[in-house]
């Protein structure tokens, strides 16, 4: 009898997870910041991802976007893309630019690490690249 209430109390438990259970957003407090150029088939960003609890979140976001802007000025193939800036972005809103395949997570952010520069690169229906700068 005990084992029967048990797996009763089991089963409702379970149900209850997983009517409860809310939809999932990893990297909830990170923001990217940088650019992004979309407007060719071949995608790139130059991207950094930065924590929103950190004091110094938003300067963070302004050094790297100052020398994002440098490395674009003074490239002869990045200066001729065209470029957005992107200032404190979720990781969603910069994957569904075009750096994402339908089915991917749109969370970019799962795919870098925190306070550190990147080059986000998608040509054609391939995955995307992730290259530490």
């Amino acid at each position: 009898m005990n084992l029967k209430k048990h797996f009763t109390l089991s089963i409702a438990a379970t149900a209850v997870l997983l009517l409860t259970a809310g939809q999932a957003h990893a990297q909830s407090g990170s923001r990217l910041c940088g650019f992004i150029a979309v407007d060719t088939p071949n995608k790139v960003g130059l991207l950094y991802e930065a924590r929103t609890k950190d004091a110094s979140y938003k300067k963070q976001c302004d050094e790297a976007i100052s020398k994002m802007k440098q490395k674009i000025d003074s490239t002869p193939q990045l200066k001729a893309m065209k470029w957005q800036e992107v200032k404190r972005w979720t990781c969603e809103d910069v994957g569904n630019k075009g750096f994402v395949n339908k089915g991917e997570s749109a969370d970019i952010c799962d795919k870098m690490e925190a306070k550190v520069g990147y080059k986000v690169t998608k040509a054609g229906a391939a995955s995307a690249t992730y290259a530490k700068q």
